[in-house]
């Protein structure tokens, strides 16, 4: 096939979306219809909701599996419009440090399968979900940017999870090198996702997720963190919107190195999250349990040990700069009562 030039006019048009049935991923899926974009959905078994198979402009392709080449491969023949790829697929942090065979399998391989059918089909445009997972002790507490990241190729990110992220980030790097005219990376520095589904990964900034249950459901919570430990936190709907602004952003746009952007929403702590809840009309019996000796928790959690290596906020400027990204949700109290409310609905 021929190979397209990246120019400014040039707009996305069909997208496959790989982890489409995640949290992330099937609220970008939605986003993307109602931008009009064509979305291949790459599926392995579970099923979009009826709400988003309805929507026009959609396609479930089941059985594609990123660690299986064979299945990325037939997706792209089977759909010889797609022009741009996001690769959602990733276990969380926690799942990561329990299998992080498994986990190498899924992000690290799952990539190459992905690029390299890329390169077949003259696909130039890939998308990938990046996390403060990426951060190790050395990197920025306040205000860490994506930059940062490219700038310290060599920084220990203190975890499977970080190491596996970097290489995703080297093997897109080779991508754009190989076909610098044609080709285009983006990668998003994502941090902790909040939202008021029912059901949510093990993931580290999950805590957060975790303790307003308890809190709704009026029982006690076993924090896995340092109470005073901060970390940056989106809402998913926010940050659906600055994915698809990165997406969509034309290559003179993106003035980050190796179009990497942190999209911050806002930070928090434990014991922030935990005033913000006793606070609410009728749960100022919430209570929580923590480990007092930090060494025993560092231990006994790989929560704890995340949230130690990450940063306390990432920046929000080059974002707003350069894809006109501003998230809505801003404080946590809004947080709370967003999921309380829904929780309560439910």
């Amino acid at each position: 096939m021929s190979s397209v030039s990246l120019r400014s006019s040039d707009s996305v048009k069909c997208v496959l979306v790989i982890g489409a049935a995640g949290a992330i991923g099937k609220c970008l899926v939605e986003h993307m219809l109602q931008q009009g974009i064509q979305v291949i959905a790459g599926l392995r078994k579970t099923p979009l909701d009826d709400s988003l198979t309805k929507h026009e402009g959609l396609e479930c392709v089941f059985g594609v599996d990123c660690i299986d080449a064979a299945s990325i491969r037939r997706c792209f023949e089977l759909h010889p419009t797609i022009d741009c790829v996001w690769n959602l697929a990733a276990p969380l942090s926690v799942e990561t440090a329990r299998n992080p065979e498994h986990a190498y399998n899924v992000v690290v391989n799952g990539m190459k399968n992905l690029l390299a059918a890329m390169r077949e089909f003259s696909v130039p445009r890939i998308c990938f979900s990046d996390s403060i997972g990426s951060y190790g002790y050395a990197a920025p507490r306040k205000d860490a940017t994506a930059a940062w990241l490219v700038q310290n190729p060599t920084q220990d990110p203190g975890s499977e999870y970080g190491v596996q992220k970097r290489l995703c980030r080297d093997l897109m790097r080779s991508f754009v090198e190989e076909m610098p005219h044609q080709r285009s990376s983006r990668w998003a520095i994502i941090p902790g996702v909040l939202h008021s589904d029912r059901k949510w990964g093990a993931g580290t900034t999950e805590y957060a997720l975790d303790a307003i249950k308890c809190a709704v459901e009026h029982r006690p919570f076993v924090c896995p963190i340092e109470e005073h430990a901060t970390l940056p936190m989106i809402w998913r709907d926010d940050l659906v919107t600055g994915l698809c602004a990165l997406m969509l952003a034309a290559p003179e746009q993106l003035q980050e190195p190796e179009g990497g952007y942190t999209l911050g929403g806002l930070s928090f702590s434990a014991a922030e999250l935990f005033a913000c809840l006793k606070q609410q009309p009728g749960y100022d019996d919430f209570s929580f349990v923590i480990e007092a000796d930090s060494e025993k928790l560092l231990s006994e959690s790989p929560a704890a040990v995340c949230a130690r290596l990450w940063p306390d906020s990432i920046s929000a400027v080059e974002a707003a700069r350069d894809l006109d990204f501003r998230p809505l949700v801003t404080e946590v109290s809004d947080i709370v009562a967003r999921i309380i409310a829904a929780s309560v609905k439910n």
